[in-house]
């Protein structure tokens, strides 16, 4: 059985994600309908615009997730997205915690699926040397959100995990088992 610690968000994160993915979509969705290309490797227009809320909002709960727990709290979610925001074209260069060269995926668990059955899918636009990709499943379930925080790779790890076709054509990809775990932490705040 794969272990993975889970951060349980309460209605107050769940609501500032929910803002902060909200932020994102009024950016994005006029710069994608004028220019008409989605912009995504998966999607087409209108499929990106359709899921463009899902999405982001998929997103924001894993960096939070993610970044609650390593750190502790959300404070360091908000100073992120506060800066992020500042320059929204220009993204956050995959500092998802501000300093820390770490770039969290997240993936919306889908209900016949298993956490563990999720990859981590890095695009070649999206890597830097020397950094670290983890994978977050977000599980949303009524009014709760569930982050799985599944495990990390590090860039030199992605050599060789080029996908050549499928879905995650031209995307370095990384199976649960060729995850490393995070620690288990345990903050008491």
């Amino acid at each position: 059985m794969t272990i993975y610690p889970t951060i349980v968000l309460d209605p107050a994160d769940i609501k500032l994600a929910e803002k902060k993915a909200d932020e994102l979509v009024g950016f994005f969705k006029p710069r994608i309908l004028s220019r008409k290309q989605s912009g995504s490797n998966i999607q087409n227009l209108d499929e990106r615009i359709k899921r463009l809320g899902e999405d982001q909002i998929t997103g924001q709960l894993a960096q939070l997730g993610g970044t609650i727990y390593l750190t502790g709290g959300h404070q360091m979610y908000k100073l992120q997205r506060w800066n992020c925001m500042r320059t929204p074209d220009r993204g956050d260069g995959g500092y998802d915690i501000p300093g820390l060269s770490l770039d969290f995926k997240g993936s919306r668990l889908r209900p016949s699926k298993k956490p563990t059955d999720y990859v981590l899918a890095v695009r070649e636009n999206e890597r830097k040397k020397d950094w670290t990709y983890g994978l977050v499943v977000v599980d949303r379930y009524k009014d709760k959100v569930f982050c799985h925080i599944m495990g990390w790779v590090s860039d030199p790890e992605l050599k060789g995990r080029l996908m050549e076709s499928g879905q995650f054509a031209g995307a370095y990809v990384s199976s649960n088992s060729q995850l490393h775990p995070f620690p288990n932490m345990k903050w008491d705040l």
